[in-house]
């Protein structure tokens, strides 16, 4: 018997560029149970609603211009990260992280989802009359929480290794790992008296950033990490440093690390 014809690749759900390459994605369909149980806890009766499906996808880059390249396939230069929260391949982008890792390709890991009644329609490209629909939905321009101007960190990054993303890092020390996640605080779907979607709207765009570094950066306190951050105000707009963390022992390197956050506005025009 020959082998049985079983699908072996992994598909670009959320329609990335050509310079991303797609490494797993997943597509999940849940049901949401409403049952009635009688005067001892038996099910009586129980009616299934299934309208919404969750997807996830992973991808590597392979490119020169990490920035440049992180657009959606139609080859319109309207980028994930400048109306963050739309929908792409007609699918609503919950959240992206970007992992950095030294010596390493990055990956790219994004997760969104739609419903099959009354599906979300930002439009991949807002402008003319989707501009009003993306709006609605909510979106939000988070590019500038990556530095990406001249002589910053994403300026021409080919997505290898970690970028210093703006921290003074003096001769000691050198960055060992980085993750910027970009979500909402809230995505808020609401339910017609069937129990189908009926309208959903993005909330609180908030960027996070973490991260380790080989050795003590010369910015090694809070204080020190907002004035990096202060000092380049286009990028990390209101940045809080959540916690660092120096670690030694007797058997590796020094290590530092840090967690940050930042929050922005809702596009309005």
């Amino acid at each position: 018997m020959a082998d049985a014809v079983v699908d072996y690749q992994a598909s670009s759900i959320f329609g990335l560029g050509a310079n991303f390459h797609c490494q797993a994605s997943t597509t999940s369909t849940p049901s949401t149970p409403s049952t009635a149980m009688d005067n001892v806890g038996n099910v009586e009766c129980e009616t299934i609603t299934t309208d919404i499906t969750s997807y996830s996808q992973e991808a590597m880059y392979c490119g020169s211009d990490f920035m440049g390249d992180f657009v959606d396939t139609s080859g319109t230069p309207v980028s994930f990260l400048e109306n963050f929260g739309c929908t792409f391949n007609s699918k609503l982008v919950d959240s992206i992280s970007i992992n950095m890792t030294k010596g390493e390709k990055c990956t790219v890991s994004i997760s969104g989802h739609n419903h099959d009644t009354n599906p979300h329609d930002g439009g991949a490209t807002p402008t003319g009359a989707t501009r009003a629909d993306a709006l609605a939905l909510g979106i939000a321009d988070v590019s500038d929480f990556l530095p990406h101007e001249v002589a910053e960190a994403f300026n021409g990054w080919d997505g290898f290794g970690v970028p210093d993303f703006g921290i003074t890092t003096g001769d000691n020390a050198t960055p060992a790992s980085a993750s910027v996640t970009f979500s909402f605080g809230t995505h808020a779907d609401e339910v017609d008296e069937a129990g189908k979607h009926f309208v959903g709207k993005n909330i609180t765009p908030k960027c996070e950033l973490s991260m380790e570094f080989t050795g003590v950066p010369t910015s090694n306190t809070a204080a020190l990490l907002n004035t990096d951050f202060d000092g380049n105000t286009n990028d990390m707009l209101g940045c809080v440093v959540d916690s660092v963390d120096l670690s030694d022992g007797n058997t590796s390197a020094d290590t530092f690390a840090f967690v940050a956050h930042a929050y922005t506005d809702l596009a309005t025009v």
